[in-house]
């Protein structure tokens, strides 16, 4: 269990997939593998289908990654949120509507 990523061919988008839940335990290992992609990425999708349950940790997970591709123009994309997850997200944007989780309530294409 863990996370993977995988790149095009380009190099420019990646796919970081997740396959374990997400919370304080487990955010340092995702954030050290989405660390490892190169400098040429510029889209991250990050893929949920085989998680079953995050908490507040995702959220940090996402503003981390995002933060890291807005210097160098790039974006964080989500796919495949289960219920969980949606709630969670859904309720960030209740709760804080200026981090725009609102975006990552639509899937990614």
């Amino acid at each position: 269990m863990g996370a993977h990523v995988s790149l095009n061919p380009v190099g420019t988008t990646a796919t970081l997939t997740l396959d374990t839940d997400i919370d304080d335990q487990t955010r340092p290992a995702v954030e050290a593998v989405a660390a490892g992609l190169p400098a040429t990425v510029r889209e991250l999708t990050l893929d949920f289908r085989r998680v079953r349950f995050v908490d507040s940790a995702v959220l940090h997970l996402i503003l981390t990654l995002r933060h890291n591709l807005d210097r160098t123009g790039g974006r964080v994309l989500v796919a495949g949120l289960g219920a969980q997850p949606h709630r969670l997200l859904a309720l960030a944007t209740d709760l804080w509507p200026e981090s725009r989780w609102e975006t990552y309530l639509t899937p990614a294409a």
